[in-house]
């Protein structure tokens, strides 16, 4: 847990959108609303598919079932449980997959001709991200493992180099861990970053695990980064396209939620 962030303890036993689909199943509404597939019954191909227990709570965003820009009920309640259960501050839904949490956390931290420190070795949702908001990278080349071709991490003294010669940076992002499960030293980063005046930002797109396991490396929350993106699909078992942008206590909520909603689905 990342003890900047204190709260009282939720009922992690709940799931509140689960919860409030039963409920809305058990209404028996009939549809006369989009998907045009009116919960099965206008596509039995795709009913026999993926069975009527899924097309059934297919359902557009209405009063009980709360809306994803702008949440206020039940997926306002699951953000909060996912935040506690990750230790941080502020946990927002995603529908993107983690190429949309982490572009939305570069496009929270960067704007148009800011410095952003990053190893050469990062995903192209980073790349895609610096053009859409104009940011400068500035990277940092990871040494390879010769004996199994692969990049390692970034090291301590490149990123306190980077820093020092880039004082006017904006952020540090760190793979934790990089796709073959290679870690930096996160919290020596993160406090190299914050020491410098600079947000530190955390893909963790392969590392959903890091926040249950024992013995395992630190997760960004933990490590006090200031966002992350968690691939929830990936290794935390849930389905394709699900992942969770976390944020510590001294992002600003609001506006993460503006540039989210810049371009995730209305729907």
């Amino acid at each position: 847990m990342n003890g900047n962030v204190n709260r009282p303890r939720l009922d992690q036993r709940r799931a509140p959108i689960h919860e409030a689909l039963e409920n809305f199943r058990r209404m028996r509404v009939v549809p006369f609303d989009v998907p045009g597939h009116k919960r099965g019954r206008g596509n039995p191909e795709l009913t026999a598919f993926l069975g009527q227990q899924c097309v059934g709570v297919d359902v557009n965003s209405m009063k009980p079932l709360d809306n994803l820009c702008h949440p206020v009920s039940v997926i306002r309640e699951a953000e909060e449980l996912a935040a506690d259960a990750f230790g941080a501050a502020h946990a927002f839904l995603m529908v993107g997959g983690t190429t949309s949490s982490v572009q939305s956390m570069v496009l929270t931290a960067c704007k148009r001709g800011d410095e952003i420190i990053l190893p050469r070795n990062v995903h192209r949702s980073v790349l895609n991200a610096l053009v859409l908001c104009g940011a400068v990278p500035v990277y940092v080349n990871p040494e390879v493992d010769q004996r199994l071709g692969i990049s390692l991490g970034m090291r301590r003294e490149q990123v306190a180099k980077a820093i020092a010669e880039h004082p006017n940076a904006v952020a540090v992002l760190v793979n934790n861990p990089t796709y073959y499960g290679i870690c930096s030293d996160l919290r020596a980063i993160v406090r190299m970053a914050h020491d410098a005046g600079m947000l530190c930002l955390a893909d963790e797109a392969h590392g959903t695990h890091f926040y249950f396991g024992g013995g395992l490396p630190v997760s960004a929350m933990a490590a006090g980064a200031d966002m992350a993106a968690v691939s929830m699909h990936k290794s935390g078992g849930s389905l394709t396209q699900s992942s969770l942008l976390l944020c510590g206590p001294n992002v600003h909520a609001g506006y993460v939620r503006q540039i989210i909603n810049l371009t995730q689905t209305t729907s």
